[in-house]
């Protein structure tokens, strides 16, 4: 079943599914980073240029992962009526990681306090890439996963209406 999922992917509307996906994922990871940093310009100043590419990669590996997670399942879903088990909580939660990590510490505390909850994000070196690495690892377990749910997903069998 995954092989005709992986061909169905390769059609163009699915492609450009994922590369909305991927481009909105994309967008957010980066902006919890410059919101992590204070804005862009401030994160430009305060990172090495290394480090900001090594960011980027990172943003991109997760935000494909989290793209193919939610396009594969979209797909099965559309082609065989039934969507693999977490399929789409996980990108979902990917990025509430990423927003109670390493994105916009001041704003979260700032948010859950104001409901009662009090917390402190711990913070690492190199602009947090350590929660990056720790997402990243949890994105491939997530993805491989979904490989998994889809490869041994059974279809629906409907009846035919001559029987």
């Amino acid at each position: 079943m995954l092989r005709t999922v992986w061909q169905e992917q390769k059609k163009l509307k699915n492609m450009l599914g994922l590369t909305a996906v991927f481009l909105f994922i994309y967008g957010l990871y980066f902006f919890l980073d410059a919101l992590a940093a204070g804005g862009l310009v401030e994160l430009m100043q305060d990172w090495s240029l290394a480090l900001f590419a090594v960011h980027q990669v990172f943003n991109i590996a997760m935000a494909l992962l989290a793209a193919l997670m939610v396009s594969l399942s979209h797909i099965k879903l559309k082609m065989f009526n039934t969507e693999p088990k977490g399929a789409t909580s996980i990108p979902f939660f990917s990025f509430i990681f990423g927003l109670l990590t390493f994105g916009c510490a001041p704003c979260v505390i700032a948010f859950f306090s104001a409901i009662g909850i009090a917390f402190t994000p711990i913070v690492f070196p190199h602009g947090n890439l350590l929660w990056k690495v720790i997402l990243l690892f949890l994105l491939t377990i997530g993805f491989l996963w979904i490989l998994r749910s889809v490869d041994k997903g059974t279809c629906k069998l409907t009846p035919s209406k001559n029987s």
